[in-house]
């Protein structure tokens, strides 16, 4: 049975630097302590090679906190900006996206607006996608393979128009790992009640062919949904 990664998604850490934007938005945010027992777990777990990690949104956390973490144990991790938030209130400034960049931290794009994908235009969606990927190589000085999708929402149509604008890595919320390498590639993503003992037994039931199985069917029927 081939393994892929189980890949460990997170948002916001320590103190808030900025007002929630979205309902729901502050149960993802972990307080720092936290933050270091599970980058603990995961430098020093037997299956560290197969794991990865990932932030989404862009937050000044991502660099004030989670850089120097990440450095400290020896971890890498893909930092997913939001290029509409760029150097507002709480979020990465355009140094600090270059920084990360050239720390050797992948920089991938997850939107302008922190829209739902699967609700927007043609016009909408180029500017999330195709637009956001031109302004972050432009901002970095390299290519941009990889993408997040908001929210996790997605359909057929969303995952079309990604591969169409040179995405190679498309990253969703649906837990996992799924049974195939088809797009999008799940991701667990902790909120702020996690531990290492949480995570630890979400990475073993999910790891599973049954975890895996039950991943890959919701995925594929999501991935072939029409537009509505």
């Amino acid at each position: 049975m081939k393994v892929f990664p189980f890949i460990i998604n997170f948002h916001g850490i320590g103190e808030p630097s900025r007002a929630y934007e979205q309902q729901g938005e502050e149960a993802y945010w972990l307080d720092s302590e936290n933050f270091a027992r599970i980058l603990d777990f995961i430098a020093e777990t037997p299956s560290r090679a197969n794991l990865r990690i990932t932030f989404d949104d862009g937050n000044l956390s991502d660099h004030s906190i989670a850089a120097h973490q990440l450095s400290e144990r020896g971890l890498t991790a893909g930092f997913f900006v939001l290029v509409g938030k760029i150097g507002r209130e709480g979020y990465l400034t355009k140094t600090l996206v270059r920084e990360l960049s050239n720390s050797g931290f992948e920089i991938g794009s997850h939107g302008f607006d922190h829209v739902a994908w699967t609700q927007t235009d043609d016009v909408k969606l180029a500017r999330e996608i195709g637009e956001s990927k031109k302004i972050i190589e432009d901002l970095i000085g390299k290519a941009v393979h990889s993408a997040s999708i908001p929210f996790g929402r997605y359909n057929r149509h969303v995952l079309q128009e990604l591969k169409r604008h040179g995405y190679r890595n498309i990253f969703s919320s649906d837990g996992g790992p799924r049974l195939t390498s088809a797009l999008p590639t799940p991701r667990y993503t902790l909120q702020r009640d996690a531990t290492p003992s949480t995570l630890s037994y979400q990475i073993k039931s999910r790891s599973g062919f049954i975890g895996r199985a039950r991943t890959e069917a919701r995925m594929f029927l999501r991935a072939i949904a029409p537009r509505r």
